[in-house]
């Protein structure tokens, strides 16, 4: 178990999260999915969450920034990790100084302890282990023997570990990491990538024996799509 006092993270500027000034249908598409997330974890005891998409610049970060945020708003006990040790991109995003070298990698080479590698953001009040410094070697990294007893460790003191990582199309992180991990949601961006990319990622997944809770529609216009859809800005579909 943690101590209960983590370092806070030294926050540049406030970022563009969700907030109290965000469109009406943004929100609750992201109540949506935690009411769906919650639903399944009920069912499924589903703790650790990977989100990846099949292509860079889908909006991956953001889905996983947000859900932690609502799941916070939740009264849930959240971290928030960023898998991706190639292309980070939490600590731009969440707009925070250097904490210097300690992160997940760091914590997957055995160089730290995972506690010591978990800030606070006293912002959005959810804790988060960014990347730490690019190794030289990400999948055999994250393939190694430290990911999965940190995540088991892990989730005895959180209710929900959102975990960010790379593109399943473009290097073979994600599904390296999705065997150990309860749930991966795939966010896809309208009319961004194509259906056989996103199919061709859903399949490696599979190959994986990942559990697919289901997809992310980010970027959502419904201006593009058939009339009759619902106008959300993002939507969620799950299970089957």
């Amino acid at each position: 178990m943690f101590k209960k006092t983590k370092q806070p993270l030294k926050i540049k500027n406030r970022t563009e999260i969700i907030n109290d000034k965000s469109p009406f249908s943004f929100v609750e598409s992201y109540k949506t999915l935690r009411s769906g997330l919650s639903f399944m974890g009920f069912q499924d005891d589903v703790k650790t969450i990977m989100i990846t998409s099949s292509i860079p610049d889908e909006g991956k970060s953001t889905v996983a920034i947000n859900l932690a945020k609502v799941l916070v708003d939740a009264g849930k006990k959240v971290l928030l990790i960023d898998a991706d040790l190639r292309k980070p991109a939490l600590r731009e995003y969440l707009r925070v100084k250097k904490t210097g070298n300690h992160g997940l990698s760091a914590v997957l080479a055995g160089k730290v302890q995972a506690e010591n590698a978990i800030y606070l953001h006293t912002t959005y009040q959810f804790d988060v282990m960014l990347a730490g410094i690019i190794p030289p070697n990400p999948s055999e990294l994250l393939g190694g023997a430290n990911l999965a007893p940190m995540l088991e460790t892990l989730k005895k003191t959180y209710d929900y570990i959102i975990i960010d990582t790379p593109p399943v199309n473009v290097v073979t992180d994600a599904s390296v990491i999705a065997p150990h991990i309860d749930g991966t949601l795939l966010v896809v961006r309208q009319n961004f990538a194509e259906r056989d990319v996103v199919l061709a990622a859903k399949r490696k997944l599979e190959q994986t024996h990942a559990t697919l809770l289901g997809s992310v529609m980010n970027y959502y216009d419904d201006s593009k799509v058939k009339s009759g859809a619902t106008p959300y800005s993002y939507s969620y579909e799950y299970g089957e």
